[in-house]
């Protein structure tokens, strides 16, 4: 059976919820029996101010509400080399400005996510002023602060105080066997990720050690489409555009509607048609923000109309990825690639004979475009003839997370039933790299070893045989902020755990759920010039 906050796709808020970490919660979802072995947390970083300065009508040109992050954030450009802080004529009045990248050169080519980008003039009646509390555009503010600390006192109350599966602080020699750290090129990221660290070690002693934080140039980093790749691209706009249309009724409606609203009415009539492409989302840049940081917003401007901004922008912009396996794979594939080989390697560290250097808990500072897709992975079912979103399917949330969770349990009964894809004939000795995506069990980068099952008999002597079942003993989990999302490969026979149900996937089913979508990056590559 399974349990009560299960859930294929967890509602949207504009700030993502978190669980209630009651002791019946964790008597629950961690019994005695079941041991973490591995976590890998994705975060979407915390509020941030839009992207750029639209919709003057409304918006204020100076958005004052980052009067805490703006020295942390001239601290860390110093800190990286990158200071873009100015003294006055006395030297002592310094302006604050803000670096969108963590480095002044990087550059990525975003796509036009959230419509036109050029900055508008500030409007007469906005009376707003630049202060030393004024945040740039795309900055994380100072509630985004407070919501990623408050994710990792979360992740701490959790995995620290209840479970005592992380160090209740950091040696100076645990460094390379406690955290993987990894945030992509923005700066909103960066920060987040720091904020994380400070909710799950509030009180780092002075002899910590130096933590390690990985950064991947945006041409090969994996935490977000690359639109660069024509083909995902092609297919991305195409499928988009049918999404559109197929709801074409829906954004009238909200069309009509934003037009009564007059402060809106010369934003809309200036830059969109009706269903034109990023409508609901480049609206909701601005109000949503605006809400959260409870600012004043015209009348007609409320949570009702947030949430159809919220859902029809997933139309816009992320329902593609649940319609196709390949655009998925595009976007995403690499990453996931990555994540079952972090498996891969929790799975045979966990078996060594002696211990091994292995990261317990590793954190992605990412984006909304990050989990996404990765809901769309989680979320596909092979079963059906065709692939859409959940009709609730809205934007992912400030703050959202999603934890996978890596466990073994060694006394449970195990599944008595054997999947019909264990038998597959590819399984589990063909050159995986030639079976196609659409008929993988498992990600090319799970190898052989890893069903490695050692047999021992007085003749000829141990021998090791390839053994489907051998990784029985292990279960993967996977949460969205506050609810364990139902893997569609999980819900088959002998695919999960015995007593938890298709909550807790075993390692094959999880396997199986990915298969199609982790690529390599030589695969991408060719993928992405596929006419």
């Amino acid at each position: 059976m399974a349990p009560s906050n299960t859930s294929s796709m967890a509602p949207n808020a504009l700030r993502a919820p978190l669980p209630t970490l009651t002791p019946e919660f964790v008597a629950e979802h961690y019994p005695s029996q079941l041991r973490l072995v591995h976590v890998d947390l994705l975060h979407r970083h915390g509020e941030r101010t839009p992207v750029s300065h639209r919709i003057p009508e409304i918006s204020p040109k100076y958005w004052n509400i980052c009067a805490k992050g703006n020295p942390l954030h001239q601290d860390f450009l110093k800190a990286v080399g990158c200071s873009t802080e100015s003294a006055g004529g006395d030297g002592t009045d310094r302006s604050v400005q803000w670096q969108n990248h963590i480095f002044k050169n990087a550059t990525r080519n975003g796509g036009t996510i959230f419509g036109v980008s050029s900055a508008a003039a500030q409007h007469p009646s906005d009376t707003s002023q630049p202060t030393k509390a004024t945040c740039g555009f795309g900055q994380l503010t100072d509630t985004g602060r407070q919501s990623m600390a408050a994710l990792g006192a979360s992740m701490r109350e959790l995995y620290v105080d209840a479970l005592r599966f992380l160090p209740n602080t950091l040696q100076a020699d645990s460094r390379s066997d406690t955290l993987y750290l990894r945030t992509t090129i923005y700066t909103r990221a960066f920060e987040s990720l720091q904020h994380v660290l400070g909710g799950l070690y509030p009180e780092m002693p002075t002899d910590s050690p130096k933590l390690r934080v990985h950064v991947r140039p945006s041409d090969r980093d994996n935490l977000f489409p690359d639109f660069g790749c024509k083909h995902m691209v092609k297919q991305f706009m195409k499928l988009n555009a049918q999404n559109i249309e197929r709801n074409e009724a829906e954004f009238q409606q909200l069309h009509q509607d934003m037009l009564k609203i007059p402060s809106l009415r010369s934003y809309l009539d200036a830059d969109h048609k009706s269903g034109k492409a990023q409508t609901a989302i480049s609206v909701m840049d601005v109000v949503a923000p605006m809400r959260i940081h409870d600012m004043p917003l015209p009348q007609g401007i409320n949570d009702e109309l947030i949430g159809r901004l919220s859902r029809m922008a997933s139309v816009e912009y992320l329902h593609s990825a649940w319609q196709s396996s390949a655009v998925a794979r595009m976007q995403i594939g690499r990453l996931v690639h990555e994540l079952a080989g972090n498996i891969v390697d929790a799975v045979q560290a966990d078996r060594a004979p002696i211990a091994a250097n292995q990261p317990q808990l590793g954190i992605y500072s990412s984006h909304d475009t990050t989990l996404a897709p990765l809901l769309a992975v989680f979320g596909y079912d092979a079963d059906k003839s065709t692939h859409d979103a959940p009709p609730n399917f809205e934007w992912p949330p400030y703050a959202s997370s999603m934890r996978i969770e890596l466990l073994n349990d060694t006394v449970s009964p195990h599944p008595t039933v054997q999947p019909a894809w264990e038998q597959d004939p590819a399984h589990p000795s063909a050159d995986p790299s030639k079976v196609p995506f659409d008929e993988r069990v498992r990600p090319t980068n799970v190898p052989k070893s890893l069903y490695q099952w050692t047999l021992r008999r007085q003749d000829p002597g141990p021998t090791e045989q390839v053994n489907p079942r051998a990784t029985r003993d292990y279960y993967v989990r996977v949460w969205y902020n506050d609810r364990v999302l139902l893997l569609p490969a999980c819900r088959d026979p002998g695919a999960h755990h015995s007593k938890h149900g298709p909550s807790v996937c075993t390692l094959d089913g999880f396997f199986k759920q990915i298969a199609r979508f982790a690529a390599t990056e030589k695969e991408t590559r060719v993928e992405c010039l596929a006419s």
